[in-house]
């Protein structure tokens, strides 16, 4: 399809996050009109970890709407002419209507997806790109239309997470430096002239879809998995988000900061669980096919439990809450 984007005046972005904070900086430090649309689940968002999305965009006074339906007369009517002005999803929380994309956005309302496409539609952040070891990067700007990122691709680049990426928090600090530069560049291309674009048709033969994930829902280890699953299973829940979950002396833990090791022989997967060495800051566990060193379990306060296991205990994951990970978790611009 060939998209024409006439030379924009005014950018309106929709959704939350600290992208979306950036752009508003950038935007105003080059007086670049700049309103925001967002929802009341993405308000309570911490930018730059000291103050919500809302606070932040009261107090750098940004034009902007809190609502739970995009396709509200209220939201018409704020959007107001978009004629000449490029609007972007950063995690919008709304469902577009084919009337909202055709006569309020005309057709140009873009998102941006950090993930190779067709491949890993959906949410679920980075935690489904450590799960499979995905070390493709991706800045991917797309049309929005009825699917969930089924839209024709509007650009394209690609970088790789390095070996030091194993969080959550590591690809995200390098994905909002990738993606910043990619959308300023693209911004700062539309903004001298109108542009023509053939956009990709998304092949459906390839697609893949992942669910969005909660920590304290899907985040429970299972320890009969092999260390390698459960060291990245332990990383995809790891900051900025709780830590991956299990039960030590009957109190639900997080733990965080693991490694393998393959320094002790390989051990029975009845002993799965078991602290058989202590070091000074970390305890070895047996897992199955190897040892899972970890350096952090925390209590619900935070507190580091490392110091008060005692040689022999394990850690262990109810079958009923191994049950409930696989659950399916939903959002919506409220919660």
């Amino acid at each position: 399809m060939r998209l024409v984007i006439p030379t924009i005046e005014r950018i309106v972005l929709l959704g939350g996050g600290e992208l979306l904070a950036a752009l508003v900086r950038w935007c105003q430090s080059e007086d670049m009109p700049i309103s925001v649309i967002t929802s009341p689940r993405h308000t309570k968002e911490l930018i730059d970890g000291n103050q919500t999305l809302l606070e932040f965009l009261e107090k750098n006074s940004v034009e902007h709407l809190v609502t739970s339906d995009i396709s509200s007369e209220e939201a018409s009517s704020f959007l107001s002419d978009l004629s000449q002005a490029f609007c972007l999803s950063l995690g919008a929380a709304w469902i577009f209507r084919e009337n909202t994309i055709e006569n309020i956005f005309q057709n140009r309302l873009f998102n941006l997806h950090g993930t190779r496409l067709p491949q890993n539609r959906g949410g679920g952040g980075f935690s489904w790109q450590i799960l499979m070891g995905n070390r493709l990067g991706f800045c991917q700007l797309h049309l929005v239309d009825l699917g969930v990122d089924t839209g024709d691709l509007v650009r394209t680049e690609e970088f790789l997470y390095p070996p030091h990426c194993r969080l959550p928090k590591d690809y995200e600090d390098l994905y909002y430096k990738k993606n910043l530069n990619f959308l300023l560049d693209f911004i700062a291309e539309i903004r001298k002239s109108s542009v023509v674009i053939d956009t990709v048709k998304q092949s459906e033969l390839f697609s893949t879809y992942w669910p969005r994930l909660n920590t304290s829902i899907n985040g429970w280890i299972d320890w009969n998995e092999s260390i390698f699953s459960v060291e990245k299973f332990v990383c995809a829940f790891g900051d900025p988000y709780e830590g991956a979950m299990t039960f030590f002396n009957n109190e639900k833990v997080f733990i965080k900061d693991v490694m393998i090791d393959f320094s002790d022989p390989n051990f029975h997967t009845f002993q799965t669980g078991i602290v058989f060495r202590k070091g000074p800051s970390w305890i070895s566990v047996c897992a199955n096919g190897g040892t899972l060193i970890i350096q952090k379990m925390l209590d619900e306060y935070g507190t580091n439990l490392i110091n008060t296991v005692k040689l022999g205990d394990r850690l262990i994951t109810p079958i009923s809450y191994l049950e409930s990970r696989t659950t399916r978790v939903t959002y919506s611009p409220l919660s």
